[in-house]
């Protein structure tokens, strides 16, 4: 193992079960220091892939390694820098919060009552951490499998929908105190989630795959440049006519968004041509802009499934 070792690391993986392929030849990296994001509508091996990190799943072929370190072949090892939680986390219901945590912490090296205290108060369940789990509402159970899976401070956090069953406030409390891990602690997470609002805001790369192969990954910021080809435009007074799109035929299309903003289509990436051909046409012009993609937006485009965002 190198100091320059990704994070993670996925070598032409796959699975079959029967007849489906839920994986397929599956290759990338993930670099430490990241919050990493990974979508992929229904179906498209999300799942697979997860439970294959933690040997949940024996893939059909390729190499995992977390760190340098292949998880098959010396799985003590890459384990001991893994913190995991797949789909709806399960405890010990008749058990308080926090001695679900302590039966979790008695399994690892060297997790302290002190560090139990911190990640309780980190995850907002320092006030509810004597209650037993089966009082526990989804997002508080949540809370408590991100917190476990925390436990003995490991390098890597793999999660699988952590904020499902949150409201708005929690899920922006517990991904900004990931994003603060990542950004002080040099944390590396790779969370699997629907949201892709929440996506775009906290992570810094992201890995799209579908029908089990990867179809695009990189810097959020990266893959949502504006598109040029739709501008964005903002009228004080009129705004454009009929008569003026016909007689620019690199106009494609035309979309009101509101009384004075209006969306154009071009033909070409030239925006600065549309401002002067709408100032030379007497219009005044508030405010102009390539459009900004959503991550939403970006997903369907490559996925095509729109019954899934």
């Amino acid at each position: 193992m190198t100091g320059h070792s990704p994070a993670l690391a996925l070598e032409d993986v796959s699975k079959r079960f029967g007849r489906i392929q839920a994986v397929n030849h599956l290759s990338f990296e993930v670099e430490p220091g990241q919050m990493c994001g990974f979508l992929g509508p229904n179906g498209a091996g999300k799942s697979t892939t997860l439970y294959m990190i933690p040997r949940l799943v024996r893939p059909g072929g390729g190499r995992l390694s977390v760190f340098g370190v292949d998880i098959w072949k010396d799985y003590k090892k890459a384990i001991r820098s893994v913190g995991v939680t797949v789909e709806s986390p399960a405890f010990y219901e008749y058990l308080t919060g926090r001695k679900n945590l302590e039966l979790a912490a008695s399994l690892l090296d060297k997790v302290s009552p002190r560090e139990i205290d911190q990640i309780l108060e980190r995850i907002g369940l320092a006030e509810r951490q004597h209650d037993r789990v089966r009082v526990y509402s989804t997002g508080m159970k949540q809370r408590l499998g991100i917190g476990r899976a925390m436990l003995g401070r490991p390098r890597l956090l793999i999660l699988d929908e952590p904020t499902n069953g949150m409201d708005p406030e929690g899920t922006n409390e517990v991904l900004s105190f990931l994003r603060e891990q990542v950004r002080k602690e040099g944390l590396t997470v790779f969370v699997s989630s629907h949201l892709m609002s929440e996506i775009e805001e906290f992570c810094d790369t992201v890995l799209v795959i579908d029908q089990g192969r990867l179809v695009a990954s990189g810097r959020v910021k990266e893959l949502l440049k504006p598109h040029e080809r739709i501008v964005r435009v903002t009228f004080q007074g009129r705004i454009p006519d009929g008569d003026f799109l016909s007689r620019h035929g690199e106009i494609l299309r035309v979309e009101p968004v509101s009384g004075d903003t209006v969306e154009f289509t071009l033909a070409r990436d030239d925006s600065a041509w549309l401002n002067q051909c709408l100032q030379q046409a007497g219009f005044t012009v508030s405010a102009l802009a390539p459009k900004q993609k959503t991550l939403k937006e970006f997903f369907l485009s490559i996925t095509g499934d729109k019954s899934h965002a």
